[in-house]
C-alpha cells in the first residue's frame, strides 16, 4: 500500500514539474486595417474611381426619375379625358417605367458594391501580406485587427504594428 502511495505521489510530482516548465510566451500585437487603408494613396485612387462611377450611375438614375415623373404628371393631367384603353396603356407604361427604375437602382447598388470590392481587395491583400511579414520577422504569435470591433481589450503589452506595416507598404 505504501509503495502504491509513493508511486502515485511520484507521478503527481512529475506531472506538476512537466507542466511547470517554462513555456514560450505569446507575443501579441495589433493593427487597425482601416487606418492602414486610409494611409495608402491607392485607397484615394480607388475612392476617386468609385466616386466617378457612382456619380455616373446617380446621373442616369436622376434622368430616369425625371422621365418617370414627367410621364406620371402627363398621365394625371390627361386622366379625365382618357378612354379606358388609353388609360390602361398609360398605366402599364408607368408601371413598366417604375419597375425599370427600381431594377436600375438595385443593379446600380450591386454594381457599386462589387466594384468597391474589386478596387479595395488588392489593397487589402497587400496590407495583409505586410502584416504577415511584420508578424513573421518579429516573431509575433498573434496580430489582431482592432478596427473590426471584436477585440474588446488590448493590453499595454500588445504592440501597435501599424508603423511597422506602413514602413513595408510605403518604402
Amino acid at each position: 500500500m505504501k509503495n502504491i502511495l509513493t508511486f502515485i505521489l511520484a507521478a503527481v510530482l512529475m506531472s506538476i514539474s512537466v507542466t511547470a516548465l517554462p513555456q514560450k510566451a505569446l507575443k501579441l500585437g495589433h493593427v487597425d486595417i482601416n487606418e492602414l487603408m486610409s494611409a495608402l494613396p491607392q485607397r484615394d485612387s480607388a475612392a476617386a474611381i468609385l466616386d466617378k462611377e457612382s456619380k455616373e450611375l446617380q446621373s442616369t438614375y436622376e434622368e430616369m426619375t425625371v422621365e418617370y415623373n414627367k410621364l406620371y404628371d402627363d398621365y394625371e393631367k390627361g386622366l379625365p379625358k382618357y378612354s379606358d384603353l388609353i388609360k390602361k396603356t398609360k398605366e402599364t407604361e408607368l408601371m413598366d417605367k417604375q419597375k425599370r427604375l427600381q431594377e436600375f437602382e438595385q443593379n446600380a447598388t450591386s454594381t457599386l458594391q462589387k466594384r468597391n470590392t474589386e478596387l479595395l481587395q488588392p489593397i487589402l491583400d497587400k496590407i495583409l501580406k505586410a502584416v504577415e511579414k511584420v508578424a513573421t520577422d518579429s516573431a509575433f504569435t498573434y496580430i489582431l485587427d482592432v478596427s473590426k470591433g471584436s477585440v474588446v481589450y488590448s493590453s499595454k503589452e500588445s504592440r501597435n504594428m501599424n508603423p511597422l506595416v506602413l514602413k513595408i507598404l510605403k518604402p
